[in-house]
């Protein structure tokens, strides 16, 4: 997301070379969404896999598509919304693939819940895009616990992109987390470091998580920051969507998450970051 024009503004160049060395980490997925950027980004991705093009065989590529925003290509009445509709779908699709450079993607996600959403429809669409080689696997992004169980009895869904961090732990409460596990579905844990907020230290839950954060960041031989992502990392099938663009931020994370937090140290900091103790 932060590639672009919402970020780093690298140029293809740089992207190729992060991604190049990205993999070369181990890391192998590419989480992309056509709006980011205002709709740019993917195609600096596709630029960036044009100059080098063994790069593609490497990445596995996760698509979003289904928000609209007011900026959006053909919005005339400037509200966003999600458009989960099949003829919005089969679009965003296509224009995907066009501005990657590629006929297919690893995986598509639909990246917000659209309460018109019918389930069965969608489903029928992603088998025949899936058997066209258009669509690997099929996830889903923002969805709680109710609306991921629509596609029971439809179609498989590989994984749930759901924001989860100790600034926002919501989905660990609210059932979210158990619901997507249940399905044998990974969770994709995004802003897992909360936006920022959790190394701001004027911000108050940050002054909370501090009060434990760098005593026990020294012990487990971290920075606070690959501290708080070890913390996320350490809940089971669930895998952080990193935003940096710095490769050493790659690195770091890399290690961060390569290992899980003992669990009296995992429920220290929850409790210090929710402001009490477990029931």
């Amino acid at each position: 997301m932060r590639f672009g024009d919402w970020g780093a503004r690298l140029s293809p160049a740089a992207v190729a070379d992060l991604l190049e060395a990205a993999l070369d980490l181990g890391i192998d997925t590419l989480d992309l969404a056509d709006i980011y950027g205002g709709h740019t980004t993917n195609a600096l991705i596709g630029a960036a896999l044009a100059l080098r093009p063994g790069l593609r065989a490497r990445l596995r590529l996760i698509a979003k598509i289904g928000i609209v925003m007011t900026a959006s290509p053909g919005n005339t009445r400037g509200v966003a919304y999600y458009d989960l509709s099949i003829e919005h779908l089969r679009d965003a699709l296509r224009d995907t693939l066009s501005a990657l450079g590629t006929d297919h993607v690893e995986t598509l996600t639909l990246h917000r819940f659209d309460p018109r959403i019918d389930p069965a429809a969608v489903a029928d669409w992603v088998r025949a895009e899936q058997r066209e080689g258009r669509v690997g696997d099929f996830g889903v992004s923002n969805f709680d616990a109710h609306a991921i169980a629509l596609f029971d009895g439809h179609l498989p869904v590989v994984a749930n992109q759901i924001e989860l961090s100790l600034a926002n732990s919501g989905a660990i409460e609210d059932g979210t987390l158990n619901a997507t596990r249940a399905r044998g579905a990974e969770v994709h844990a995004w802003s897992p470091l909360g936006g920022g907020d959790l190394l701001n230290l004027h911000s108050p839950i940050s002054g909370r998580v501090h009060e434990r954060l760098p005593a026990m960041a020294e012990e487990f031989g971290l920075d606070p920051a690959s501290l708080l992502l070890r913390w996320v990392a350490s809940m089971p099938e669930t895998r952080v969507v990193l935003g940096t663009t710095k490769i050493e931020r790659i690195r770091d994370a890399v290690r961060a998450c390569a290992e899980p937090l003992p669990r009296d140290a995992w429920y220290a900091l929850w409790e210090a970051a929710r402001g009490k103790a477990v029931p």
